[in-house]
């Protein structure tokens, strides 16, 4: 089944959620991959067009090994912190007038939720990433996908330097993380919520 999406072809299924997004020729040429202490990162240039998030990554650059390199030993430190950040934020902020929600329940949906993420971040480090970096007020930021390939039934880490791993439900919901890293600020955020 194959799914068109702006100018290019994506193919997707059903089942576990997953979209690849072949690369050009040019991307692939341009792409570096890079061995990380305990899993591999892909450098996307800024000549890949992401199919997600247009309007916000529109202004594209193409960060460096070194950037890079710098930028994991923030990442990895700050990993549990930004989802401790989200996960407060969505129990105890963003639906904090939903009166059908008690104190007490939202209590104990975060200690469950940091139960997992504690879990989820002391694995991290072996997370594959895809890495993207943007332009936004100014300021360089990193999109990186932790993409955990630890149950691989659908044989998807051999598209890890193929295509970009899109996805909304499915196995693609449940082993990948989407983050971004300001450079500048050096702080880690899920994506989309670089307020936090």
């Amino acid at each position: 089944m194959t799914l068109t999406l702006s100018c290019g072809s994506s193919k997707f299924n059903v089942n576990h959620g997953v979209v690849l997004e072949p690369l050009s020729d040019e991307v692939k040429r341009e792409m570096k991959i890079l061995d990380l202490e305990k899993s591999t990162g892909v450098i996307f240039p800024k000549e890949y067009e992401a199919n997600f998030n247009k309007g916000r990554l529109s202004n594209r650059f193409t960060p460096t090994e070194n950037e890079i390199r710098k930028a994991e030993i923030e990442i990895n430190k700050q990993y549990l912190d930004s989802d401790k950040r989200f996960a407060y934020n969505q129990n105890f902020v963003r639906f904090k007038d939903n009166t059908e929600w008690t104190l007490e329940e939202r209590q104990k949906d975060f200690q469950n939720l940091m139960k997992w993420n504690k879990k989820e971040a002391k694995m991290s480090i072996k997370f594959d990433r895809q890495y993207l970096g943007f332009i936004e007020n100014g300021q360089r930021i990193l999109v990186i996908q932790f993409i955990d390939f630890s149950k691989d039934p659908y044989g998807l880490k051999d598209q890890l330097t193929k295509s970009w791993i899109g996805g909304w439900h499915g196995w693609f919901e449940t082993n990948v993380r989407l983050k971004e890293y300001n450079m500048e600020t050096k702080k880690l955020n899920s994506f989309g919520w670089p307020q936090l």
